[in-house]
């Protein structure tokens, strides 16, 4: 504005110069006139080298870099607070505290369980496979004992039956030969008969007695059954009734015979002939192949559970038990695990370092999962969140430096390009970007109106001349340029490039130090003789 004014001030005192020639003119003066031309007065500018650049200007807000609700995972009661709005605090520093005596609780009674799950783990590992070992042992005696009760049956079913007819029809001739010579008188003869048939009941009873013995011991194995339990019984009985008449007999032989002697004789032999029908009627059941058959069954039983263990011991059926108790131990350890967890739960910690923006509730509040307990927000690190419009989106990268000015705050600060939206907004067409910015000494504050520069394009040597100094012509829409040299004007067409405020680039057309016309330029002709009238 300066130079303007002396510009108009120099063609004022030679617009009254001339006026005054001209109301007085001389012979010598006219002369002069006409013989030399009237130079124009301009401004001039040096064409310097510099840098220039091309730069997208965006409008925005700074945003914290991390803005974090703190959630409790548990609901209870707070009964402990550590701090309050606007603390400073870091990540892991707890904030508050939830009530959490049934956690503790639970917390015991998983180590509890994990206890006795390892204690049994151990005994497994120890035991399980001596285990197994013991039931194939076990199982093998009870097939062999079973196997000899099988024999002894055998042996002994037939042969007793055929035995006690035997024994029954020998009891019984000698119990009607006993009558017959009670009728007729004793002789020495019969009386030795007598002693000899003591003798023969008496052994035929110790006989009975040590049979009765083993079929009772096989019963209680379950080698016979009841039934043939009792008809030893029976036979036992039989021999002890034999035994008592042929001690009678042996009386009656001494004292002699009287009515009612020869009575209980005829009772004795009736009896026996009752004895002799019955051991026929067990051997024509065959009872003794019950007794057979039951003790194959005990010993199919044995051999089954024999198999059976023997196929564990093949298998290692051991490692499954050991596994499954590994199992045991493994799900006690990861209850234990969630129990301390949800114990720790219990206290609630700061997420992130940052400063405590928000707190929701009081001390003896309730927590609950479903609602904020407070906001963090990390203002360390800020970003300038601007919208990108789609045709300038090309113009932007990652990692593109940028320059930030707020408002109150006289120098700019310098920011990194750190995101673009890969979508537009479709009514607006525009993408969001965000500016990292490094705020350690927290100078700025989310919420406040940034305004951002993004160079798009940087020249570093390029041929600078003022804006004002372009002509257009406007039939070729070409820029032009007045150019001084030796007081003459000379007008060039000239190439430009990019543009910032009041300076262009010339791409061609001008050297580093013309002479470049940059007021009244417009007058000027190609030719002319020009004044530089710079201050």
């Amino acid at each position: 504005m300066k130079k303007f004014w002396i510009g108009i001030i120099i063609i004022a005192v030679i617009a009254v110069i001339a006026m005054f020639r001209f109301l007085k003119p001389d012979k010598t003066a006219v002369e002069a006139t006409d013989q030399t031309e009237v130079s124009k007065p301009v401004e001039i500018a040096k064409a310097k080298r510099g840098e220039i650049r091309s730069e997208l200007q965006l409008s925005g807000t700074i945003e914290a870099e991390s803005r974090v609700s703190v959630i409790p995972k548990i609901s209870g009661r707070i009964i402990s607070l550590s701090v309050s709005e606007g603390d400073r605090v870091k990540k892991g520093y707890p904030l508050a505290v939830i009530e959490h005596e049934e956690l503790k609780l639970a917390v015991q009674q998983a180590e509890a369980t994990l206890e006795a799950a390892e204690s049994a783990f151990s005994q497994t590992q120890q035991l399980a496979k001596v285990r197994v070992h013991s039931q194939v042992a076990q199982a093998k005696a009870l097939l062999n004992a079973a196997e000899v009760s099988l024999l002894q049956v055998k042996e002994l079913a037939e042969i007793r039956t055929v035995t006690q007819i035997d024994q029954a029809e020998a009891g019984l001739k000698s119990l009607e030969a006993n009558l017959e010579k009670i009728k007729t008188g004793a002789r020495d003869e019969d009386r030795r008969q007598a002693e000899a048939g003591l003798k023969q009941a008496k052994a035929s009873l110790v006989n009975a007695q040590n049979n009765y013995a083993r079929m009772e011991e096989l019963f209680k194995n379950g080698a016979i059954s009841q039934q043939s339990l009792e008809n030893s019984q029976t036979q036992l009985d039989v021999m002890i009734a034999q035994h008592k008449i042929a001690t009678e007999q042996l009386q009656l032989i001494d004292n002699g015979a009287r009515e009612e002697d020869i009575q209980a004789m005829e009772a004795q032999v009736e009896q026996a002939k009752a004895a002799l029908r019955l051991a026929q009627a067990q051997a024509s059941t065959k009872t003794w192949e019950k007794d057979i058959a039951l003790a194959q069954s005990q010993v199919d039983t044995a051999q089954a559970g024999f198999t059976s263990a023997h196929a564990l011991e093949k298998a290692k059926s051991w490692e499954a038990e050991i596994t499954t108790a590994k199992t045991a131990q493994t799900q006690a350890s990861i209850a234990l695990k969630l129990a301390k967890k949800r114990l720790r739960d219990a206290t609630i910690e700061a997420p992130i370092d940052g400063i405590v923006s928000q707190r929701y509730l009081d001390l003896g509040g309730m927590a609950v999962p479903t609602a904020p307990l407070f906001e963090i927000v990390d203002i360390d690190t800020v970003k300038a969140t601007a919208d990108v419009i789609e045709v300038h989106l090309s113009q932007v990268a990652l990692n593109q430096q940028a320059s930030i000015n707020i408002d109150g705050i006289n120098t700019p600060i310098s920011g990194t390009i750190s995101y673009i939206s890969p979508t537009l907004q479709p009514m607006q067409r525009t993408a969001k970007v965000e500016i990292r910015i490094d705020n350690l000494e927290g100078t700025l504050r989310p919420g406040m109106f940034a305004k951002v520069t993004v160079p798009v394009e940087v020249h570093t040597d390029a041929i600078l001349v003022p804006r004002t100094s372009l002509i257009e012509d406007a039939q070729t829409k070409t820029q032009n340029v007045f150019v001084v040299e030796a007081g003459v004007s000379e007008r060039r067409p000239v190439e430009i490039g990019l543009s910032r405020g009041g300076e262009v680039e010339i791409v061609s057309g001008l050297n580093e130090g013309d002479s470049v016309v940059i007021a009244g330029q417009h007058s000027l002709k190609v030719g002319e003789s020009v004044t530089v009238v710079n201050p």
